[in-house]
C-alpha cells in the first residue's frame, strides 16, 4: 500500500529508487564471561587503532572535498578515540565484571543513546552524537561486522537511515544516491548541507519512515515539497518518474544554453540571479548554472563541528578564494549567524529555553566583539580580491544597526594604522527577517547600502513557526498574505531611499512566486544553485507589466488558499520553462 511521509525538503530534486537501508543498529552483540582481561583490553586498543586511521583517512577525503572547516570534525572524533572516561570505564568494568569488551563497549553506547533522547540543547545533542558515532566505529571494528556503508551504493538508490553521522556522510556515494531520507535533522544539519552541496534530493524530519520501509521498496523523494512515497501506485510512479524526466531535460537543456542573455523579461527588465553558498565545493555550481554572484554566503558554517574558533586567518582564506573564483561578480558575506538552531562546539554557550528568539546572530556577534572582529577583519582584507560586500544577519532596528556600523569603523581604522589594505568603497547591507525591521525599514534603508530579504526567517518570527520544527512544518507558508505585504513593504523601503533590494530566503528558488516577485519590484534573487535555471526560465517568459498586475491581485486577496490558486492558476497558464525551452534552437538544446 503506497504511504505518503511529510518532513522537510531540504535538497530540491525528484529522486526515485529501490531504498538503501542504512541501519547500524541491528547488530546483535554477543554476551559471555572472559577469563583474560589482557587479552580483551588488547582487542579493544587493537579496533581503537584502526578506527583512527579510518578518521584520518576521512579526515583527509572531506578536506579535499569540503574544506578543512568541515575535515575538523574528525579530529573532534578522533580525540573521542582517546577519551579518559571511556578507556578507564571499559577498563574498570572488564576487571570487575569479567564480560567481554563489545558488550561492555555496547552496554556503554546504549547508556548514552538514552540520554541523547532526553536532552534539548542542539550543542549537547551533536556531542552525544559524536560519541555514538565513534563508539559504533569502535563496536564494528571488534565484532568484525560488515558495517553498511554509503561509499558503494549498488544498484542505485535512495538511502534512508534514522540519521546520517558526518563519517557516513563524508563517505556517500554521489553517483548512485538517488535521494537521501532521515527520520530526523533540519534544513541546517550536516546531511542537508552536503546534500545541497552534492544536488541530491533530500527529505529530513520523516519521523518513521525507517518503520515503513525495507531495504529493495520503491521509494520516492520529493525534496523541494518534503514528501517521501513509499511503494508509489503504478499512476503515482508514472506522475513521479514523469515530472522528474521533464526536470532533468529542462536543466540539462539550460545548463548547455551557451548564450544566455541573463535574467531578462520578454520586455528587457533585468533580474540577476544569485547563489546561496556555505561551503567551498559550492562555487563549481554557482559558476555551472551561470549565477550572476553570490546573493548569501552563510559563514557560520567554518565555525560549526569544529573544537576551536576558526582563526582570522582561516576565515580570510576561504573568504578569499570565493572572491577570487567569482571575479568581478559580486560575493555577499552574511556575517556570523549562530544560536537558534545552530551551534558551534567550540563556544560554551548556554542553554536556552527559545534560542530562536534569544542570543543568536548580531546579537551575540554585538556581545562578542572578539569574534565579531576578527571576521570582519578578515572580510574586509579578502576584499582587495573581489567584489565582496556585507550583509548583517537579524538587524531588528537603528540602533542596532548603529551599533554594528560603530564596530565595522573601530576594524577599518585598526586596518588603516596598521597599512592592511581593503576596499574603502565595500558595500553593507542589512537583512531584513524581523518584522520589527520591515517596520522600520525606512530608516534603516537611510543607512545602508542594500536590502536582503530573508524570507526563511521573516516567515518564522511573523508567522509564529518554527521553521526546523516538523511537527508544524505545515504551517510555514510563504504565500500567507502578511508576508507578500511585508516584501512590498520592504522593497518600497528600498525604492525610497536609492539602494537595491534582493530576496534570499527559499521562496527565491520557487518558480511559483517568481512572477509576483518581480511585480513586487524586487531587484534580484538568490538562491541555491540548483533552483537557478528553473527561476531563470519562469523570469525569460514573464512581462514586466504582466507581473505587476499578477502582485496586485495577489495583494488583494485575503487567504492563504487565495494567494495560492492565483499563483498556480497563472503558474500553469504560463507554462514557463516549455514555452522557454521551445524558443531554443536544436543547436543549442543539443
Amino acid at each position: 500500500m503506497e504511504i505518503v511521509l511529510r518532513g522537510i525538503g531540504v535538497s530540491p530534486g525528484i529522486g526515485i529508487g529501490p531504498v538503501f537501508l542504512f541501519d547500524i543498529d541491528s547488530i546483535e552483540v554477543p554476551h559471555y564471561p572472559i577469563t583474560e582481561v589482557t587479552a580483551e583490553l588488547h582487542r579493544f586498543h587493537a579496533a581503537v587503532e584502526t578506527v583512527r586511521k579510518d578518521l584520518k583517512r576521512l579526515h583527509k577525503q572531506t578536506a579535499h572535498v569540503l574544506g578543512e572547516g568541515h575535515a575538523d570534525i574528525f579530529t573532534a572524533h578522533l580525540m573521542l578515540l582517546d577519551d579518559v572516561a571511556m578507556h578507564e570505564e571499559i577498563e574498570t568494568r572488564l576487571n570487575k565484571e569479567r564480560l567481554n569488551v563489545e558488550f561492555l563497549l555496547n552496554d556503554l553506547i546504549l547508556r548514552y543513546a538514552k540520554v541523547m533522547k532526553t536532552i534539548e540543547d542542539p550543542r549537547f545533542r551533536e556531542r552525544t552524537n559524536d560519541f555514538l558515532d565513534v563508539g559504533n566505529r569502535i563496536l564494528v571494528k571488534l565484532l568484525n561486522f560488515e558495517r553498511p556503508s554509503l561509499e558503494h551504493i549498488v544498484p542505485p538508490s535512495v538511502v534512508v537511515a534514522h540519521d546520517l553521522s558526518p563519517s557516513d556522510t563524508a563517505n556517500i556515494d554521489v553517483h548512485n544516491a538517488l535521494g537521501i531520507a532521515t527520520d530526523v535533522g533540519g534544513p541546517t544539519s550536516h546531511t542537508a548541507i552536503l546534500a545541497r552541496a552534492l544536488e541530491i534530493p533530500a527529505v529530513v524530519g520523516l519521523r518513521y519512515i525507517g518503520a515503513h520501509v525495507k531495504s529493495g521498496d520503491i521509494l520516492i523523494i520529493d525534496g523541494a515539497k518534503g514528501y517521501a512515497i513509499i511503494r508509489p501506485e503504478p499512476a503515482t510512479l508514472a506522475e513521479y518518474a514523469a515530472e522528474k524526466e521533464r526536470t532533468d531535460q529542462r536543466r540539462s537543456a539550460l545548463l548547455q544554453i551557451e548564450d544566455i542573455r541573463g535574467s531578462i523579461t520578454l520586455d528587457g527588465h533585468e533580474v540577476p540571479l544569485l547563489a546561496n553558498i556555505e561551503l567551498p565545493v559550492e562555487i563549481t555550481s554557482c559558476l555551472r548554472v551561470k549565477a550572476r554572484g553570490v546573493g548569501l554566503y552563510r559563514t557560520e558554517y567554518l565555525f560549526l563541528n569544529q573544537n576551536a574558533l576558526p582563526t582570522e586567518e582561516e576565515q580570510f582564506q576561504a573568504y578569499a578564494q570565493a572572491a577570487v573564483a567569482l571575479k568581478p561578480l559580486p560575493v555577499t558575506l552574511r556575517t556570523l549567524d549562530l544560536g537558534g538552531d545552530k551551534f558551534a562546539s567550540s563556544l560554551q554557550l548556554s542553554p536556552e529555553l527559545n534560542p530562536q528568539l534569544g542570543w543568536r546572530a548580531i546579537r551575540f556577534c554585538l556581545e562578542r566583539p572578539d569574534i565579531f572582529k576578527a571576521q570582519l577583519r578578515a572580510i574586509l582584507r579578502a576584499s582587495v580580491h573581489g567584489n565582496i560586500q556585507i550583509l548583517f544577519p537579524l538587524v531588528s532596528g537603528i540602533e542596532e544597526l548603529r551599533r554594528i556600523k560603530q564596530v565595522l569603523e573601530e576594524v577599518r581604522e585598526d586596518l588603516t594604522y596598521r597599512n592592511v589594505p581593503f576596499r574603502k568603497d565595500i558595500r553593507v547591507g542589512s537583512m531584513i527577517e524581523v518584522p520589527s525591521a520591515v517596520v522600520v525599514a525606512d530608516m534603516l534603508a537611510r543607512e545602508c547600502d542594500f536590502f536582503s530579504i530573508g524570507t526563511n526567517d521573516l516567515i518564522q518570527y511573523s508567522l509564529a513557526v518554527d521553521r526546523v520544527n516538523e511537527k508544524i512544518a505545515h504551517l510555514y507558508e510563504p504565500a500567507h498574505p502578511a508576508i507578500v505585504r511585508m516584501v512590498r513593504d520592504t522593497i518600497r523601503a528600498a525604492k525610497a531611499a536609492g539602494i537595491s533590494c534582493s530576496l534570499c530566503g527559499e521562496m527565491a528558488g520557487d518558480p511559483l512566486f517568481t512572477e509576483l516577485l518581480i511585480g513586487l519590484g524586487i531587484d534580484s534573487l538568490s538562491m541555491s544553485s540548483v533552483a537557478i535555471p528553473a527561476v531563470h526560465a519562469e523570469i525569460a517568459n514573464t512581462n514586466l507589466t504582466a507581473a505587476k498586475r499578477l502582485a496586485n491581485r495577489v495583494l488583494g486577496a485575503t487567504t492563504i488558499a487565495e494567494v495560492r490558486q492565483i499563483l498556480e492558476e497563472r503558474f500553469k497558464k504560463k507554462g514557463a520553462m516549455e514555452r522557454y525551452l521551445s524558443r531554443i534552437s536544436p543547436q543549442q538544446a543539443n
